[in-house]
């Protein structure tokens, strides 16, 4: 699957995955490259190794390929009742799909949560004005600093009120 995602011209707005992706050392993958592989990379190899409807994990892919447009939807630069129908369509029949196709597969809470996100969208409009990738950069500053809790330094600006 690494050889199709590398070797799939990809469009210029989707972030680039890691070369060595599904190697340990690729490190994390930031929460934009989760969106684009999800969204584009996973199901373009996917279509291309078990797209075809004789393959035995045809169902897989078309549960990816629900997951996928769930993805898109959701993210679109501008929400509409339609879109918002969509999303939450695609929603369910990812999740129907997915427990059967494994039916022992238990179902978490972000499972849950993931069907609230039309409501999300109804009140507070586009993704993108309330997602976390801001916060996601700022965690990652945070978690690169040497903050050794010294007075004057980092540690005061964070926790004021600790002494």
């Amino acid at each position: 699957m690494r050889n199709w995602i590398s070797e799939t011209i990809r469009p210029r707005w989707y972030a680039s995955l890691p070369k060595n992706l599904g190697e340990a050392g690729h490190g994390k993958l930031k929460a934009d490259q989760w969106r684009s592989a999800f969204e584009f990379d996973i199901p373009v190899a996917l279509a291309q190794l078990w797209g075809d409807p004789s393959s035995p994990r045809h169902e897989l892919f078309r549960c990816t390929m629900f997951l996928a447009l769930a993805i898109r939807t959701a993210t679109a630069y501008k929400i509409s009742e339609e879109r918002i129908t969509k999303y939450t369509e695609y929603m369910h029949k990812y999740l129907t799909l997915l427990v059967t196709i494994d039916p022992s597969l238990r179902l978490h809470p972000n499972h849950h949560n993931a069907l609230h996100i039309g409501d999300h969208l109804r009140r507070f409009g586009p993704m993108h004005g309330w997602w976390m990738y801001p916060f996601e950069r700022i965690i990652g500053k945070l978690q690169k600093s040497n903050i050794n809790f010294k007075f004057g330094e980092l540690g005061d600006l964070l926790y004021p009120l600790r002494n």
